[in-house]
């Protein structure tokens, strides 16, 4: 009779993927480092994923489908636009909490296997409709926000939103300096309260 794979066990190997993939990238990262931090034996690790690249692709897929599901908020025509982009802020805020290296990750990456995670994103892109530079266009030309540089504004907005996290080793070493606790200083929720202040003072005339 076929053994049954836990469930629990394999999400914690998930997890431990994660951390390890986003900080040393797909040819930096080790089988055994996984086992490692997953409190596992590789033997265990190796019964539920074969190899470190099938293991890549069910962490990075999982990341880039939840990333491109944050996106899909500015094709709802149902809130207007300063409501979808606060929505966007919650989401992707909340995203690179659980993924906080993401974009250094993709940075390297690129660098790296360029055709591999160009097809990554491609197939996690598919069928999805995501023109934010475009929908602000849009809106700008009926009057219902001040014009601005749409594209200048994307960059910001993704900036402000994950900076702080690809950052926060440097923050938390200048912080301490001036004798502040990060921890304290640093929260998600006074993060949304900023950038969507900057989304405010740039949408409305």
């Amino acid at each position: 009779m076929k053994q049954l794979k836990d469930t629990s066990t394999e999400e914690k190997i998930l997890d431990a993927a994660k951390e390890v993939f986003m900080k040393y990238g797909l040819y930096g990262a080790r089988m055994q480092d996984i086992a490692d931090t997953a409190k596992i034996n590789k033997a265990l690790l190796h019964y539920y994923f074969r190899n470190k690249e099938k293991l890549f692709d069910k962490v990075f897929e999982g990341a880039l489908a939840k990333y491109f599901e944050v996106m899909e908020v500015f094709s709802n025509e149902a809130f207007p636009i300063k409501k979808r982009l606060f929505i966007y802020v919650d989401r992707i805020v909340d995203f690179y909490f659980e993924y906080p290296q993401m974009t250094m990750f993709i940075i390297k990456e690129i660098g790296n296997n360029p055709e591999l995670i160009k097809q990554k994103i491609a197939e996690a892109k598919k069928n999805k409709t995501i023109k934010l530079i475009h929908v602000l266009e849009e809106e700008m030309k009926i009057g219902a926000i001040k014009k601005f540089d749409a594209t200048m504004f994307m960059i910001n907005l993704q900036s402000l939103c994950s900076y702080p996290f690809l950052a926060s080793p440097m923050f938390k070493y200048s912080v301490k300096a001036q004798g502040k606790d990060w921890e304290k200083e640093f929260s998600t929720e006074k993060l949304k309260h900023t950038v969507k202040l900057f989304i405010e003072n740039t949408l409305t005339k």
